[in-house]
């Protein structure tokens, strides 16, 4: 392992090098060329890349808000201002994979991202990636969620002012200002976002039941994000910083409001630093990267008597991180279609916690190689293989396979079929967690083979593209908290999880004289089970997890009309268990619910202004069991763009 940090360090020392050894700034431009090729028609059906379309609607917004509405993705919120996780294809939160320009945003103590904490307003291109199209990373067992910031050039000046106005005195300031200039790049974006987030809502948890108003839930995030490229005459630096600052109070569970001596919170901030060099030449491309982030979070509880103000529950758990990445990407076309990409990276992590007995430190080292092309007319295949270590233990090999074909009587017709093999390594609170941690954890180990077909047809002002596919996933080891003898939990490799699903995605769009109208839609119909013989031995095997939806849905229609434009949103999420009791109470359950949302605008020369309406028929609903979730709501926004 010593060997591979060796070469990735002289990989960074020889950029460092020629980018000193520079005698010119005049970016000369680079033709590559080759032979008329199905691959720029034919890609493989493993991700989706969120239309910029629906990016600047959902621009105000936290990506979990764009995630719930926009994606197949099925989010489990706790409602604004709390904790919002993935559940990709079946699994849970931590098998989701964060990534941002190519490095980790998953928390090495817990292993997850809250993605109430990331705003859309940051991020230029938002993507997802599923089956075999994770391979180039570990841990995305469900799939991988990929957020990206893009250099700009030649467009010079640049000022972007939105203002919001909502329900509950919610409040959000977001400020653009750069430079784009032909060989220089300046960008910084600034917000702050903030509610009390007091709305009315239906509280079934106390009896009689009966509407309340949310307390102790107000929540203010604010954050800068200063970004620099340069041209040189054949490479790009880049540079960009993410700073941010959370403080949110949490509202107490539906059971619990009637407790008045209740305080929690949260506070974090977090300093996500990266630069970049990018080498072209006539056939390929080189990009080191390096990256330092800075993680701070503190969660506060403490819960008193009503009665006599004695003291029941106190929490104070303060965790600190500093993880190091250093990648270094390479890219070369080969022989006509085919190219060759590979990847070495290092990872290290170090988090210092009052959860832990001293700092802890994790190691990762990961080597990568694909080579795709095309193997004969109107087929394109990929195969890629990956081989890690973590503090220098070998974790093995993991290989994947796409193959992709596309009918050559009826090109509107093509499909994918791949075969990915990952794993998970155990979060650090898994391993060290006192007291409970298991430091003799797995990793958990996941094999998905994906089957997918496309039918894209173009006629005079329509064009549609629905994809179908369907996939088979199967993780060992799958860790588990569960009670022990000691009366504290202990996480433990016991559940064999089978995940299978159908996904049906549609993209339609219609242009005509002063119309654009266009439609997407997600579908989602998941089976996760687990087949342990421990599964067995409780009466559980073959029973839906916990809090998965069966069907899972969202629709997004726009129409624009000259300077007008109205949007309209549905979202659809099935039955959840939340306990695996075949009992029908809430406790047990919760509902299938429906919401509908929409939005109405003008354009004004440099100006726009929209009106949004969420939640417009009222519904009551709960996302995560005693959970409150707002009503109907409103929101103004009022942009100026130059």
């Amino acid at each position: 392992m010593r060997g591979i940090r060796h070469i990735i360090l002289l990989l960074f020392s020889m950029a460092f090098l020629r980018l000193h050894a520079q005698d010119t700034i005049v970016l000369h431009s680079v033709e590559v060329t080759a032979e008329r090729s199905n691959v720029e028609v034919l890609k493989p059906l493993v991700a989706k890349k969120m239309d910029t379309l629906v990016l600047q609607s959902k621009s105000t917004s936290s990506l979990s808000e764009l995630l719930i509405q926009h994606s197949p993705v099925f989010i489990k919120t706790y409602g604004p201002g709390g904790v919002s996780t993935a559940s990709f294809r079946g699994t849970t939160a931590s098998h989701t994979l964060v990534l941002w320009n190519g490095f980790q945003l998953n928390a090495p103590s817990l292993g997850q991202v809250d993605f109430s904490t990331i705003p859309v307003f940051l991020i230029d291109d938002v993507s997802l990636n599923w089956g075999s199209g994770t391979s180039n990373n570990s841990g995305g067992l469900g799939g991988t969620v990929n957020i990206d910031n893009t250099s700009h050039f030649g467009d010079g000046f640049h000022l972007d002012v939105k203002q919001t106005f909502g329900s509950f005195l919610t409040l959000g300031s977001y400020y653009t200002m750069g430079y784009f200039g032909k060989k220089v790049s300046v960008r910084v974006k600034t917000y702050r976002n903030s509610s009390e987030n007091d709305f009315e809502y239906y509280n079934t948890g106390v009896y009689p039941a009966k509407r309340m108003k949310q307390r102790n839930a107000d929540f203010v995030d604010y954050g800068v994000m200063p970004e620099l490229s340069i041209l040189l005459k054949n490479c790009i630096i880049s540079a960009s910083s993410w700073n941010q600052w959370n403080e949110r109070n949490l509202p107490p569970i539906m059971t619990n409001v009637e407790n008045k001596n209740f305080e929690e919170w949260t506070k974090d901030n977090f300093s996500r630093n990266y630069v970049a060099f990018k080498f072209f030449w006539a056939t390929g491309n080189l990009q080191l990267k390096s990256a330092a982030f800075f993680e701070n979070q503190r969660y506060f509880l403490e819960v008193r008597n009503s009665e006599n103000d004695g003291f029941v529950t106190g929490i104070n758990s303060v965790n600190s991180a500093l993880v190091l990445h250093q990648i270094a990407n390479l890219e070369q076309q080969l022989y006509k279609t085919w190219t060759l990409r590979s990847k070495l990276q290092w990872d290290n992590e170090r988090v210092q916690s009052n959860n832990y007995v001293g700092m802890k430190i994790r190691n990762s080292v990961s080597a990568y190689a694909a080579i795709d092309g095309e193997p004969f007319k109107c087929a394109k295949l990929s195969l890629t293989a990956r081989y890690d270590w973590t503090d220098n233990k070998p974790m093995g090999l993991f290989p994947t396979a796409t193959f992709s074909y596309q009918l050559p009587f009826y090109k509107a017709i093509s499909f994918t079929l791949g075969y990915s093999h990952n794993y998970r390594n155990p979060s650090l609170n898994d391993l060290y967690w006192y007291p409970g941690g298991n430091p003799d954890l797995l990793p958990e180990n996941g094999r998905t083979a994906d089957l997918a077909l496309k039918y894209g047809l173009q006629k005079g002002p329509f064009k549609s593209d629905l994809r179908v596919g369907g996939y088979l996933s199967w993780v060992k080891n799958w860790i588990q908290w569960k009670p022990s003898f000691y009366r504290y939990w202990v996480p433990e490799n016991v559940a064999e999880v089978f995940a299978r699903g159908i996904e049906t995605h549609l993209n339609a769009s219609f242009v005509q004289g002063d119309w654009k109208v266009s439609l997407s839609g997600n579908y989602v119909f998941t089976v996760t089970t687990d087949e342990s013989k421990e599964a067995e031995e409780q009466g559980i095997k073959g029973m839906q997890l916990i809090y998965i939806p069966r069907h899972h849905a969202n629709a997004f229609l726009n129409a624009q009309w000259k300077t007008w434009n109205i949007g309209y949103t549905i979202e659809i999420t099935g039955r959840r268990n939340t306990s695996y009791s075949q009992q029908q109470y809430s406790a047990y359950n919760l509902p299938a619910y429906v919401l509908h949302h929409i939005a109405l605008g003008k354009q004004f020369e440099h100006f726009r202004v929209e009106l949004r309406c969420n939640n417009y028929t009222n519904k009551d609903y709960q996302n995560v069991i005693w959970r409150a979730m707002p009503g109907r709501s409103f929101e103004v926004m009022v942009e100026y763009k130059y």
